[in-house]
């Protein structure tokens, strides 16, 4: 119960929603960032349940803490919470084992809502990819206008080559003279 209460001490510090659990990994306790993840009708029933009841997650971050007993952080995890104004988040979870003395009092996990990151992360790696196909396409159409200029100087310089031969007397081979 000491972690819990050492907890309590800075709890309202906390920017970022938080949930604990006890040792089944039942909510017991969470705050209100916690709470306005969920429509009103699942929020009012929190308590008692297992996040997996109210949010669609892949990871139990909060079981992968107890198990390994030490803190665990997971970035960018997707969940989904049927119901609610933005149906998926993208959250970095931190879970941190409780214990009194040897004994297991329950987990901490803390969700950042990096969301919004997450989406502009997506968005500027999208930029980047366009960007670069269009790099792509400008230096293809350089190559192809590269080798056209010279092919176009190579027969420049070969007329040019011509006209001299021509004016120093000496006939081009593709003229043909009378036998």
């Amino acid at each position: 119960m000491k972690s819990i209460q050492g907890f309590d001490a800075i709890k309202d510090v906390i920017i970022d929603a938080y949930y604990i659990t006890d040792p089944e990994g039942n909510i017991v306790e969470y705050n209100r960032l916690f709470y306005m993840l969920f429509p009103r009708q699942v929020a009012r029933k929190l308590k008692g349940k297992k996040i997996q009841e109210v949010m669609q997650i892949d990871k139990d971050v909060s079981a992968m803490a107890i198990q390994q007993r030490m803190h665990v952080r997971l970035d960018e995890i997707t969940a989904r919470i049927p119901g609610a104004e933005q149906e998926e988040f993208r959250f970095i979870l931190s879970a941190i084992p409780l214990f009194e003395g040897d004994q297991l009092e329950g987990t901490l996990v803390l969700m950042r809502n990096v969301t919004d990151e997450a989406l502009i992360q997506v968005k500027y790696q999208e930029m980047l990819e366009r960007e670069e196909r269009a790099r792509q396409e400008l230096k293809n159409e350089l190559a192809a206008k590269t080798e056209a200029l010279l092919e176009l100087s190579h027969k420049y310089f070969m007329l040019k080559g011509q006209v001299q031969s021509k004016r120093q007397g000496r006939l081009s081979p593709f003229i043909l003279t009378p036998e």
